[in-house]
C-alpha cells in the first residue's frame, strides 16, 4: 500500500534535475573542474579554501518555467561579469540569491552586500566582482523580461539587498529556499506556476526601488524598454527587424535608438543578438524532433546571409559552434542527459545559456 501511494504522488511530468559535484573529480582537480563549469557565467579566483587538498562545490538545479533554480554550496571565492561578457554570452538574465550560510560582498567594499536571510538581485548585464565566503544559498535566475514585464527597467535592482527585517522580503527568501526543496515532487506544470509566483513576490520586493520617474536617464531607459519589448515581439513572430523598422515603430530618429543603446553595446548587435537567441530555441526545437530543418536553413530563416557569418556570429555569443551546440541539445533530450569532466552531470550550463531564448 505505501508503494502505490508513493506511486501516486509521483509527478505523471517531473522536473529535471542537474547534480553537479567536484567530489566526482580527484582532489587536486576539483576547483578546475568547478572552474571551468561556473566559467559559462563568471569568472572566479579561489579563496583560501581551494588547494591540494580538494575543493567542494555542488551545484543542485532545475528548470521551473522559463526560470532556473539553483542550490549551490562552495567554499569562498571572487566572482566577477563585465558587461561585455553579458553580451558575449548572451546570458541577460535575472538572478537573485538568499544566503541561508555566509555572505557576499563588493570586492572594493569592506560590509557585506547581503547576510544571511537578505534578497539581493543581479543584472547579468552589469559588471559585478563580488567576494563570498563559504556559503549555500539559493539561487533563481530568471530571462529579464519575466522581470521587466513586471517591473519594467531592471538595472537599480543590481546588487540590491532587501533584508529579512522587510516582511515581504523575509516571506519572498523563505519561499525561494522552499521552493528549490519542493521541485523535485513537482511537475512542470506546478515548477512554472511556482516560478511565476516567486517573480510576482519579487518584483513586489523590489517594486519601490525601481520607481524611477525624475531620473535624468528615464527617457533613455523607456526607450530602449519598449525597443526590446518591439524587436522581441518581431522576432519571435518570425519577422524581419532592423534599425530603421525600430525607430519607426517608436516614432524616434535612429540617433536616438543609437544613443539610448550605446551603454549596453548598441541597437544592432542588440537585435543580432536577439536573433541568435532564437536560434537556440529553434535548435532546442530541433533537438526535441519538433522542427525539420537543416542548420542551414534555420540560420536563413532568422535573417542570416550564410553559414560562416551565422556560424561566427553563434559561436562569439554562446562561445561554441552552431554543431556543438545542435550535438550538446540532442544530448540533453536523452534519458542520461549530459555527463562531462569525468562524470560531472553540467546540463545546467546548457540551461543557463537558453535562459530567454525560449
Amino acid at each position: 500500500m505505501a508503494d502505490q501511494g508513493e506511486k501516486a504522488n509521483r509527478p505523471a511530468n517531473p522536473v529535471e534535475i542537474s547534480v553537479f559535484d567536484t567530489r566526482v573529480a580527484e582532489h587536486g582537480a576539483q576547483f578546475g573542474l568547478w572552474r571551468d563549469s561556473i566559467g559559462v557565467l563568471f569568472d572566479i579566483e579561489a579563496g583560501e579554501d581551494a588547494g591540494r587538498f580538494g575543493y567542494c562545490a555542488r551545484l543542485d538545479s532545475a528548470m521551473a518555467g522559463e526560470a532556473m533554480v539553483t542550490r549551490v554550496r562552495a567554499g569562498a571565492q571572487t566572482f566577477a561579469r563585465s558587461s561585455l561578457r553579458a553580451y558575449r554570452d548572451g546570458i541577460e538574465g535575472v538572478m537573485f540569491q538568499v544566503f541561508t550560510h555566509g555572505h557576499v560582498r563588493r570586492s572594493d567594499e569592506a560590509a557585506p552586500v547581503a547576510d544571511e536571510g537578505a534578497l539581493v538581485g543581479f543584472d547579468l548585464t552589469r559588471d559585478m566582482e563580488t567576494i563570498n565566503t563559504g556559503f549555500d544559498l539559493v539561487s533563481i535566475i530568471f530571462p529579464r523580461e519575466a522581470l521587466e514585464s513586471r517591473l519594467g527597467d531592471v538595472a537599480d535592482l543590481h546588487l540590491g539587498a532587501i533584508g529579512p527585517d522587510c516582511g515581504l522580503s523575509r516571506l519572498t527568501a523563505e519561499f525561494l529556499v522552499s521552493l528549490q526543496r519542493s521541485l523535485p515532487m513537482m511537475d512542470t506544470g506546478e515548477a512554472e506556476a511556482a516560478s511565476n509566483a516567486a517573480a510576482d513576490l519579487i518584483a513586489e520586493c523590489y517594486r519601490g526601488q525601481n520607481r524611477r520617474s525624475g531620473s535624468p536617464d528615464s527617457h533613455r531607459i523607456a526607450v530602449v524598454t519598449r525597443a526590446k519589448a518591439f524587436v522581441r515581439a518581431r522576432i519571435g513572430a518570425g519577422e524581419p527587424v532592423d534599425v530603421p523598422t525600430l525607430a519607426r515603430a517608436l516614432d524616434c530618429s535612429r540617433a536616438t535608438l543609437y544613443r539610448a543603446f550605446e551603454p549596453i553595446g548598441g541597437v544592432a548587435a542588440y537585435i543580432r543578438s536577439e536573433r541568435l537567441r532564437a536560434c537556440l530555441s529553434d535548435m532546442a526545437r530541433l533537438a526535441r524532433g519538433d522542427m525539420a530543418l537543416t542548420l542551414g536553413e534555420l540560420a536563413m530563416r532568422r535573417g542570416f546571409e550564410s553559414d560562416a557569418q551565422f556560424s561566427r556570429a553563434f559561436k562569439a555569443e554562446f562561445g561554441m559552434t552552431p554543431s556543438d551546440a545542435k550535438r550538446a541539445l540532442a544530448a540533453n533530450t536523452g534519458a542520461g542527459g549530459i555527463s562531462l569532466a569525468g562524470g560531472a552531470d553540467r546540463r545546467y550550463e546548457l540551461w543557463l545559456r537558453a535562459i530567454g531564448a525560449a
